[in-house]
């Protein structure tokens, strides 16, 4: 009796490399042969990858953990990713076959089919999978805006100095390179005149974004103390709910018998004389 003998599985022969060994009965032919291609090719690109040999042949360091990255899927800034992923990698900066090798762990979805579909061998160091990764998501990046942008800022009227300052601070990120000096000028321009803090940036200018900030705050901190105290004085100005009640009670009425007893004395009505003769005499 013939037993089917069935292939070796090698996990390292890939769907399309067993198609090769299948008998010509287990073949998949029309249709399925076209899903069962497909099928192979996508997972031919899971499994190679586009590093270089000693990338690799590499061994992380004994005792090394793959930190918990904010993983990318491709609908973010690159350049954000690049920051986060070196960040949480601080202590193996200069490791580069590390860096290399651990990237794939921070990627999601579309991001990670990218990174298997990269030619093989064209990876050989950090800086040519950071171009090729940015060149590839930079219509997600976002774009720095011109510095004129700044000018439309203004202080509002019922703003705060720390709400305006941390509102100024993110519209400052967003702005490309740019003279420090300008962008002190316009955040001069940008706050209410007459205020201690306006009167301090004229008297003596600020040199740095980091002198800017930190005598900002340094107001903002004698802003809200005067506010605080302002708001007691208010409380304690108003008159409690008892003494509220009390001072507007109305006085008591006073009763009819006192009213007739207050009110101003009549004269006396003198006896009255009685007629000598009769009503119908006296009238006409």
């Amino acid at each position: 009796m013939v037993q089917n003998v069935h292939p070796h599985r090698d996990p390292l022969v890939t769907p399309v490399m067993r198609n090769v060994h299948l008998h010509p009965a287990e073949q998949p032919t029309g249709r399925n042969r076209a899903t069962h291609w497909l099928h192979s090719k996508r997972l031919d690109d899971m499994l190679s990858t586009p590093f270089c040999s000693h990338i690799i042949n590499y061994e992380p360091p004994r005792g090394f953990l793959v930190p918990k990255f904010s993983t990318y899927d491709g609908t973010n800034d690159p350049f954000n990713h690049i920051m986060h992923y070196r960040q949480l990698m601080t202590l193996d900066i200069g490791n580069d076959a590390l860096l290399c090798k651990v990237f794939p762990a921070s990627l999601q979805g579309q991001a990670l089919s990218w990174f298997h579909r990269l030619p093989p061998n064209s990876v050989g160091n950090f800086r040519d999978l950071s171009e090729a990764f940015v060149g590839q998501y930079l219509c997600s990046a976002r774009h720095k805006q011109n510095i004129s942008t700044l000018q439309n800022i203004k202080m509002q009227d019922n703003e705060s100095l720390r709400e305006f300052v941390k509102r100024f601070g993110q519209a400052v990120l967003q702005v490309e390179a740019c003279s420090m000096d300008a962008v002190l000028q316009i955040f001069k321009r940008s706050i209410c005149p007459g205020t201690p803090f306006f009167e301090s940036l004229a008297k003596k200018p600020p040199t740095t974004m980091d002198d800017l900030f930190r005598r900002a705050n340094k107001y903002s901190m004698l802003e809200d103390d005067v506010r605080a105290a302002t708001q007691q004085v208010l409380v304690a100005g108003r008159p409690s709910r008892s003494n509220a009640e009390r001072n507007t009670k109305p006085p008591d009425r006073p009763k009819p018998s006192d009213r007739r007893q207050e009110g101003p004395s009549r004269p006396e009505m003198p006896p009255l004389t009685p007629l000598s003769i009769s009503y119908e005499k006296l009238l006409p």
